[in-house]
């Protein structure tokens, strides 16, 4: 025996079904009124703040210090050479028969900082080299405009004395350059820093010459594709002596895979910092210009 009637039952489906049709569109207009269900999850949570990377391809950008630093347990090796001035002629094969070298290798003790030894064979000159990160640039929801980047670098001059027969002093080969690297990547094509610098020689050729000097460096990166970008470099000396000229390097990157490779133009001949932004006798002018390359790799040594 059943409870309830086949009509009583229809009846009942016509009642619910009229009481839908009243209801629903009141309750979608509260439900429309509502947070969506992410937006209830999602609140009171801070989009992660995460580091920017790649601000630079290497750890120079062309002569100058970029803000990377090689990776904690990472040898960063790197074989720069420069020509001779291209305005030399055919006789000289445009600067290519007068080349000079450097090498330098960079050990990351940590993701932030890394110690350095290079030797040149412009002035037979020997460095020793500390970079850190000091601050980092930021994304997210604590984001941070730019990085700093410290980097000292002590040179030795390795050439034999002038005049053997005096009373000479190690101490007198040495000089030593401090820079901060401030560097903002602005998207994800175009990098520019500012890298202001200061030298100390502590022999120097007169009396009139200055043991410390001031510079400031200006550069930037334009990445034209993954593996391709266009760099630029200027270093502008405060209180420029006479006898040299600022530093003005044009240059690209070339990323093979397992190489960087940077090819570049510079009226700067050394590959030391004190040579290439304060002792730099080349002028784009006159067309004393030096055709070169950096070829960087770098080497796993310790895991992390």
């Amino acid at each position: 025996m059943y409870l309830f009637s086949v009509k009583t039952i229809q009846a009942y489906r016509l009642v619910v079904f009229f009481l839908a049709l009243t209801i629903a569109p009141t309750l979608n207009l509260v439900l429309l009124g509502q947070p969506d269900l992410l937006d209830v999850l999602n609140e009171g949570v801070e989009e992660p703040s995460l580091p920017v990377t790649a601000t630079f391809k290497d750890t120079r950008i062309v002569n100058g210090q970029s803000n990377e630093t090689p990776a904690g347990g990472v040898l960063h090796f790197v074989i720069a050479h420069r020509f001779g001035r291209i305005n030399e002629g055919a006789y000289a094969l445009w600067g290519l028969d007068n080349a000079t070298m450097r090498m330098g290798f960079d050990y990351g003790i940590t993701d932030r900082f890394s110690l350095g030894v290079a030797r040149s064979t412009l002035g037979k000159t020997y460095e020793g080299s500390v970079k850190a990160r000091l601050i980092r640039q930021k994304s997210g929801s604590k984001s941070f405009p730019f990085g700093v980047t410290w980097y000292s670098v002590a040179m030795c001059d390795g050439l034999r004395w002038e005049n053997p027969d005096r009373e000479n002093y190690f101490s007198s080969r040495l000089s030593y350059v401090h820079q901060l690297v401030i560097a903002r990547k602005w998207n994800q094509a175009l990098s520019l820093a500012l890298t202001p610098s200061y030298l100390h020689r502590n022999l120097v050729a007169t009396q009139q010459d200055d043991h410390d000097r001031w510079a400031l460096g200006m550069a930037g990166r334009y990445k034209v594709s993954n593996r391709f970008s266009v760099n630029a470099e200027y270093f502008a000396q405060i209180r420029q002596p006479a006898a040299f000229s600022n530093g003005l390097s044009l240059g690209v990157d070339i990323e093979t895979g397992g190489h960087v490779f940077q090819l570049h133009v510079t009226n700067a001949r050394a590959m030391f910092e004190r040579g290439f932004i304060f002792e730099t006798p080349g002028s784009w002018r006159n067309g004393d210009l030096y055709f070169g390359f950096n070829l960087s790799r770098v080497f796993t040594v310790q895991t992390r």
